[in-house]
């Protein structure tokens, strides 16, 4: 799975315990050029001025003004639109289904369901039987009313069981497991500072949380004005997060930044739905509304350049190759696991660079390229 792209205002921190004190390395870098270049090149699309009325706006003005981006949209019937969709949003490069409740990104998935022919209504009482259609925000708390029953951002393809087993229980942090499921997603008490312990939680895998916090942001932006449907449940107060989920969903949100395959879904959704998930194209907006991060100064132009850091190939091998416009003014760091410096450059000359990997430990790195007003951050797997 490609990995994931997060970007933030310079003055958020970021990554807490990793050490980014910038050492000198020597490194290697030649011109990669556009034409090789660009076949690889992957980024959310939105359509030129998409979001021009949500520029320098700051908190629940934000919000606001994403609401009025997104609030039209293509409702979807819930059969068989949302089976059709599918194919579409939620297909991998194997042609398999992304399920959210059974993949292992970057490894190999107990199994693995084939569109149409696995799908189902009801299932057996064991994983790999079939796959249905999970709500991440349960339908019985907004009465199945359309069009959140059949949007896109709400429902998600994933194995029958798995979603039977997780119902109506909120995401959280689980504390002692009840039950672990084959890809590592478990139930249990919920630990999360806050949270409420009356009920047990649904906690999925690192590699996912970032697309359900995603989907949270948007489900309380698109529905901001259709409060009265929601019911107050541990995770909201209708249709407003309360303050211990937020800050869990912004903390998975830094956890597990913008993947290629939010991207893909996101451009697919756009197709049929004809709106967009904004928190996918422009990662800072939940933190300027939910967190301590500024949008105030961020113009027409900088919102509409947000999230171009390309990393090919990822995983790498022998060199990897980094682009974005940010670079030709910015400060580069790849750093290791433990949090050393294993690459710095300040101020390239062109937008692209490429770097070494030959002689580098095999594992998982992190790329942050810090420019003026962003802060860019992914993560390099180096086979």
């Amino acid at each position: 799975m490609p990995e994931k792209i997060i970007v933030l205002r310079w003055s958020r921190p970021f990554l807490t315990g990793i050490q980014l004190t910038l050492a000198k390395f020597s490194f290697v870098k030649r011109l990669f050029t556009l034409l090789t270049f660009l076949p690889f090149c992957a980024a959310a699309q939105p359509p030129a001025g998409y979001y021009n009325s949500a520029a320098n706006l700051n908190g629940q003005p934000l919000r606001v003004a994403l609401y009025n981006i997104i609030k039209t949209a293509t409702q979807l019937s819930y059969t068989p639109g949302l089976w059709n969709a599918y194919y579409t949003t939620d297909v991998k490069p194997n042609g398999k289904l992304w399920d959210i409740y059974s993949d292992v990104p970057g490894g190999t998935p107990a199994y693995q369901y084939t569109l149409g022919s696995d799908q189902c209504g009801n299932g057996a009482n064991h994983e790999n039987s079939c796959y249905n259609r999970e709500h991440l925000w349960p339908q019985s708390l907004f009465g199945s009313a359309y069009p959140m029953v059949s949007d896109l951002w709400v429902v998600y393809p994933t194995d029958y069981y798995v979603n039977n087993q997780r119902g109506n229980l909120p995401y959280g942090k689980v504390g002692t497991a009840t039950k672990t499921f084959t890809n590592g997603s478990k139930l249990g008490n919920n630990v999360y500072p806050n949270a409420p312990t009356s009920v047990n939680c649904f906690e999925p895998i690192d590699s996912f949380k970032g697309d359900i916090a995603r989907s949270y942001f948007y489900i309380v932006t698109r529905y901001y004005a259709d409060s009265n449907y929601f019911t107050t449940w541990e995770m909201a107060n209708k249709i407003a997060l309360k303050p211990w989920a937020v800050q869990m969903l912004l903390d998975w949100h830094h956890l597990d930044p913008v993947s290629q395959k939010e991207i893909d879904r996101n451009n697919a959704a756009y197709a049929l739905q004809n709106n967009r998930n904004p928190y996918i194209d422009n990662p800072m907006y939940a933190d300027c509304i939910w967190g301590t991060a500024n949008c105030n100064s961020l113009s027409v132009l900088a919102v509409n350049k947000l999230g171009q850091l390309v990393v090919f190939p990822n995983p790498a091998e022998n060199h990897v190759s980094i682009a974005s416009e940010d670079l030709k003014e910015g400060t580069l760091d790849v750093l290791d696991a433990t949090g050393k410096n294993v690459y710095h450059s300040t101020a390239a000359h062109e937008q692209r660079v490429e770097i070494a990997t030959e002689g580098w430990a095999k594992g998982v790195y992190i790329i942050r390229l810090q420019s003026e007003k962003n802060l860019q951050v992914t993560r390099l797997i180096v086979r």
